[in-house]
């Protein structure tokens, strides 16, 4: 970092202390009584699917940790942008943070779309706009996250929030591929905008299990965040003897 970029990050003052006294507890808190309730309504309150039968509550973890990659997503665009005119390290950190629990959420996504989509439409994967787009997502992740380990030290924050504005630009490319393509190539249904949940405990569940990844991706990226300032501050101490 120059002086340049240091005279930027000195501007912001960041205290670990906030996170791990207050902002932690308070995500842990929520995170309980939401998983717990949601998984009470997608296993016990809402009643099987008349065609996919019990198989179908893979639904709801699907939908909830792809809206989840959204919001991470989101957040590891923000925190890309903000590294590049700030070069302060709290956005560094969320760089990382940000890219690591969006590659664990995409890939959730996959894993719980193949089981269901093999239930659904007897296939594991098909080359349809939907699928492709967030398949290349979840690459760029990867990418992001191994770029981040064998980089350049100097140069590794810089090009890695470059990436991180890329893979966060492939979102609505993934969220738009449905209507950007004829209907013939697609695989992916329209569930919630076409009306398919009729049952409102359906839409009942499917809202909870949606609340309930945000609040628990909020936290796992909270703490990866933590713990990445810290790292950082500890070999700033250590580089400085």
């Amino acid at each position: 970092m120059n002086k340049k970029e240091n005279s930027r990050a000195a501007a912001f003052k960041f205290k670990p202390e906030l996170i791990s006294t207050y902002l932690l507890p308070a995500l842990l808190f929520l995170s309980f009584p939401f998983i717990i309730y949601a998984h009470y309504l997608i296993f016990l309150k809402v009643p099987n699917e008349k065609i996919m039968g019990a198989v179908q509550r893979i639904f709801y973890f699907h939908v909830g940790a792809a809206t989840s990659t959204y919001l991470i997503g989101g957040i590891l665009l923000i925190a890309s942008i903000s590294y590049l005119l700030t070069s302060h390290k709290i956005f560094n950190a969320l760089n990382i943070a940000a890219a690591e629990v969006a590659l664990l959420l995409a890939s959730i996504t996959l894993i719980s779309g193949s089981i269901w989509g093999h239930s659904a439409w007897n296939t594991w994967f098909r080359w349809e706009p939907r699928l492709v787009s967030f398949l290349i997502l979840w690459f760029i992740l990867l990418s992001l996250c191994f770029f981040r380990r064998w980089a350049n030290p100097d140069k590794a924050a810089l090009q890695s929030a470059v990436l991180g504005i890329v893979a966060a630009m492939m979102i609505p490319i993934v969220i738009y591929s449905i209507k950007l393509f004829p209907n013939l190539i697609q695989l992916h249904p329209i569930v919630v905008e076409k009306g398919g949940l009729r049952d409102q405990r359906f839409i009942y569940a499917l809202s909870w299990s949606i609340l309930a990844f945000a609040i628990l991706s909020s936290l796992l990226l909270s703490f990866r965040a933590l713990i990445e300032i810290l790292e950082q501050d500890y070999k700033i101490r250590d580089k400085n003897g």
